[in-house]
């Protein structure tokens, strides 16, 4: 297909031409399956953009978005979820659509961009129900246990608490304290905060679990005493051993 842009073309000419024409973002849907990487970056940004303007103008392309998340390069990947966040509150089914693919993103291994892009999307529309929440939630805990530590991992809480403070099931907000339990207690800094706010979406969870740690240091310190009494008792036992045999 021949396109009225080249991915030399000032990116507003072309977002304008698709502002006002169909045929142009007919070109840029098909552009994202262009063999060049040159060109399909271009036509991501291009949708980007549009999409931030007026995502409406996008849903009748959103199998050649869906299908752009297998593209090589990171730039078109992280675009073409950015779109999809975009369009998903008017045309959720766009999420589970591509849902598969959406997995793939959130353990990509070459960026960590296209990861935190894929979280965002699952959790924001984990946020719109609560079983919608609970279906995203084995992969976004299993995302927060992998990527702690990482550079996007603080961004990913954000997205994580927005949810929670959305319409989430209060199973996935148990889960969460749960997860996060240990941080809010012993962590420092900004994942300490971030911890404790997670905790306020079931507190009743964080105090049995503490109540949990305490029963166990109690019995930790109950069992430590008992084996001291034991040698103790056991050394003494020696030592009475030891004054009959130098009596005899």
């Amino acid at each position: 297909m021949k396109h009225s842009f080249t991915h030399e073309t000032p990116i507003e000419e072309t977002l304008a031409a698709a502002q006002r024409k169909v045929t142009t973002r007919r070109e840029l849907a098909n552009a994202l399956g262009h063999e060049t990487r040159g060109m399909r970056e271009y036509a991501a940004q291009v949708k980007v953009e549009l999409a931030r303007i007026e995502a409406d103008l996008l849903h009748d392309f959103t199998d050649d978005i869906i299908d752009a998340l297998n593209r090589p390069e990171s730039l078109t990947r992280y675009s073409m979820l950015e779109i999809i966040a975009a369009l998903m509150n008017s045309n959720p089914r766009i999420v589970p659509d591509s849902y598969e693919l959406l997995q793939d993103c959130l353990y990509d291994e070459d960026s960590g961009t296209v990861r935190l892009y894929a979280f965002r999307v699952l959790a924001r529309y984990g946020a719109t129900g609560p079983a919608r929440s609970l279906k995203v939630w084995p992969d976004l805990s299993m995302a927060l246990r992998c990527f702690h530590g990482d550079s996007e991992f603080l961004a990913m809480l954000n997205e994580l608490i927005n949810m929670l403070a959305g319409r989430a099931d209060q199973q996935v907000k148990d889960a969460a304290v749960e997860l996060f339990a240990f941080d809010a207690e012993n962590a420092r800094g900004m994942l300490r905060r971030k911890a404790e706010t997670i905790a306020t979406y079931a507190p009743d969870v964080l105090e049995r679990i503490k109540a949990e740690a305490r029963a166990q240091e109690a019995e930790a310190a109950a069992v430590l005493a008992r084996k001291e009494a034991e040698q103790a008792a056991a050394a003494d036992a020696d030592s009475d051993d030891d004054e009959e045999e130098d009596e005899d």
